[in-house]
């Protein structure tokens, strides 16, 4: 009694599940590439900000800005200003 059993169709399958797992696995791991490549970017530009403003901060300890001697505001007139015009004698 031998059978001629005929495997093709369960070979067929056992493929077809092999590539579509593998599929599968294959965006998985381009989503997880993805999330990667975006923390990475994110931890580089909080990086560059903090080096910025370590750069900023640096400078500012390093060269202080000279205090200028502020009037007392009696003496600060009203008419001082950008847009202000000089007041000229009356004769």
């Amino acid at each position: 009694m031998k059978t001629g059993r005929d495997y093709s169709c369960e070979i067929m399958a056992l493929i077809v599940l092999t590539v579509l797992s593998a599929l599968s696995h294959f965006w998985l791991i381009l989503i997880a590439i993805g999330v990667v490549a975006g923390l990475a970017a994110v931890g580089l530009l909080i990086a560059a900000i903090l080096i910025r403003v370590g750069r900023q901060l640096l400078a500012r300890v390093l060269n202080p800005v000279p205090q200028q001697d502020s009037l007392p505001q009696a003496a600060i007139s009203v008419d001082v200003g950008p847009g202000s015009r000089p007041s000229l004698p009356i004769a």
